[in-house]
């Protein structure tokens, strides 16, 4: 009896943890996808990360400005909160960032490429992402109907 309650319990966190983040977070069997955003060359990215159970995953990413324009990479961990990710845009740019896990299904990485810095988030709603990324100077990062974009700042 004892088994069954345990089972039963286990059985019902899961479920109730999967439903919380259903919205964010998709879950296959060994795989969990969550969403990136990511500033390189002071260009907006938008994407996702496949985490893998070994820890390790693939990140995609497309400009907002022109979706042709795409950004590959692979990420793993180092430590239970922290690890490294490479980027390879179409354009040619190279980025290596190291990243900190926040939470299991949210963090945020800094590096940068040979034209300047780069930031990127995991996990988080573009509200949460705005405080953890480089920002170009004079620009800010704005939620819209339309989705995602850098705007000025008018003085």
């Amino acid at each position: 009896m004892r088994l069954r309650i345990f089972v039963a319990s286990i059985v019902f966190a899961i479920s109730a943890v999967c439903e919380a983040i259903a919205d964010e977070v998709h879950m296959g069997l060994f795989t969990v996808t969550l969403p990136v955003i990511a500033i390189l060359n002071d260009h907006l990215y938008t994407g996702e990360a496949v985490a893998r159970i070994n820890r390790t995953g693939t990140i995609t990413l497309r400009s907002v400005l022109d979706p042709k324009d795409r950004c590959v990479g692979s990420f793993r961990f180092t430590s239970v909160k922290t690890g490294l990710a490479d980027m390879r845009c179409d354009d040619g740019v190279e980025a290596q960032l190291s990243f900190d896990a926040v939470s299991v299904f949210s963090g945020y990485g800094y590096g940068s490429t040979p034209k300047g810095p780069a930031s990127f988030t995991f996990g988080f709603s573009p509200e949460e992402a705005a405080s953890h990324l480089t920002v170009p100077q004079g620009k800010k990062l704005v939620h819209g109907r339309d989705g995602l974009r850098l705007e000025s700042i008018r003085p």
